[in-house]
């Protein structure tokens, strides 16, 4: 769920680096000083580096932008990567603390609670956002975690990535299944039909070494169950819940309990997950986006890759509890946040308005499968590929998650503790309950000692 900046948990440790670090701009666009010019300048951005299956098509994406960019300004782009959530939290507190380096930051929707607390980027005024097209030209919930709300605004969505279940038609219709499953109970027994109709295909997989993805999943069953990584209020960190504890169960209990997934993937990063699915070795995969049906084109399965939402009802029930949420997919993409100390604003704001144009949203489909985060992109894509109806459905429907300056801590605590217990199971361990909780215990007084009560 998301806080407003009143009620929300203050994050101490981010607070203290603000500190000594630089200030916020008083009220966006007003607060630049320095040259205005749009020409012969170079625009630093710290972005996702290429990797993976889409490697060429990142690189693809980052070349179209420059070129618009280039045309359009007769600036030049320089490109930082960022190669995991860590580093991304890691520098964002380092630009903070010396108050110079890139001068406009791709940054994932989660994290935006983070940059506001640091005081590093620019607060957007009405005339930042009427640069394109004001904040009624984007699909309503991308805005839910561009700022705590709408005067405090630090992000400008530009893609989107609904989170879905891809799954194999084919290999569902030999084991006599009709439609995706739409419960977890359904899930595993979908799983384990497949594997008993076809004996070398894997019902299922996961990708806990993944250094971004495998606590989405986790997140989705927790927020089913009636759980939060957080209090209502913000301030106090719940990652020693039940709920909590039941979706860890639950999602490595699909290898170790029902048997749906190998024990092989237990060290396998979402590349080598999406390999196996293309090859027809894996009938279900978890929080899958458009891209897996790009780049199924030439592959065994080109003409077997079906999409529906994620399952929203935990194991073993027939509904969610009353404070389960659907929670099918998060609030997914990555915002444009532009540094306090950058001070060509003009040029930054220029930038994202070319990233966010009816054309780049368009492109950027095209080459990565992102869906679009304005309703003019919206309606080109649609026009022209009405596959992606779906996907811009889960979009508007999606959930977002805490919006608080203690998610880096969240997120990257979480990973830790999924990529631990991991690694023992590789290694033959059996599932422990108190190791799992002992691993919780210390992410969440990691997390607590981030919040106060505001």
């Amino acid at each position: 769920m998301r806080f407003s900046k009143a009620a929300g948990a203050l994050a101490a440790g981010l607070a203290a680096v603000v500190a000594v670090g630089c200030g916020s701009s008083p009220s966006g666009s007003s607060g630049t000083s320095g040259s205005s010019s749009l020409s012969g300048q170079t625009l630093t951005v710290y972005t996702q580096v290429p990797y993976g299956t889409q490697l060429k098509g990142y690189e693809q994406y980052y070349a179209y932008i420059a070129n618009a960019f280039k045309q359009a300004t007769g600036s030049t782009i320089k490109w930082v990567y960022s190669s995991s959530a860590v580093t991304l939290s890691q520098e964002l507190a380092q630009a903070a603390t010396s108050g110079n380096g890139p001068d406009v930051w791709s940054i994932g929707s989660s994290f935006n609670g983070t940059a506001s607390a640091l005081k590093e980027f620019w607060t957007l005024a009405p005339s930042d956002w009427s640069s394109f097209g004001g904040q009624t030209s984007f699909v309503p919930k991308m805005l839910t975690m561009s700022g705590p709300n709408n005067n405090q605004d630090v992000g400008i969505p530009f893609e989107s990535i609904p989170f879905v279940l891809v799954y194999n038609k084919e290999l569902l219709s030999k084991a006599g299944i009709t439609s995706p499953p739409a419960t977890w109970s359904q899930f595993v027994s979908d799983a384990q039909a497949v594997q008993k109709a076809e004996p070398g295909v894997n019902g299922a997989s996961f990708s806990p070494a993944d250094p971004y993805g495998p606590w989405k999943p986790v997140w989705s069953y927790m927020e089913q169950d009636g759980g939060d990584f957080l209090n209502s209020s913000g301030t106090t960190a719940t990652l020693t819940s039940a709920p909590l504890e039941a979706a860890l169960k639950f999602y490595f209990g699909l290898e170790n309990t029902y048997h749906v997934i190998p024990k092989a993937d237990l060290t396998w990063e979402g590349s080598q997950e999406t390999a196996a699915f293309l090859a027809g070795k894996t009938a279900m995969v978890m929080d899958s986006t458009y891209s897996m049906l790009q780049e199924a084109q030439g592959t065994p399965v080109a003409n077997d890759v079906a999409f529906a939402p994620m399952p929203n009802v935990p194991y073993g029930m027939t509904s969610r509890p009353a404070a389960g949420q659907p929670a099918e997919s998060i609030v997914s993409g990555n915002y444009y946040d532009v540094a306090d100390y950058y001070k060509n604003l003009p040029l930054a704001l220029k930038f994202i308005e070319i990233s966010t144009s009816a054309a780049a949203q368009l492109e950027q489909f095209k080459i990565m499968g992102w869906m679009p985060v304005t309703q003019a992109g919206v309606s080109e894509v649609e026009s022209a590929y009405p596959s992606t109806v779906p996907f811009i459905t889960a979009e508007q429907n999606s959930t977002p998650t805490d919006y608080t300056p203690a998610w880096s801590y969240i997120e990257t605590g979480v990973l830790a503790v999924i990529g631990r217990v991991a690694q023992q199971l590789a290694t033959g361990a059996a599932y422990s309950d108190s190791y799992v909780m002992s691993q919780l215990q210390t992410e969440n007084s990691v997390v607590q000692s981030h919040l106060t009560s505001g």
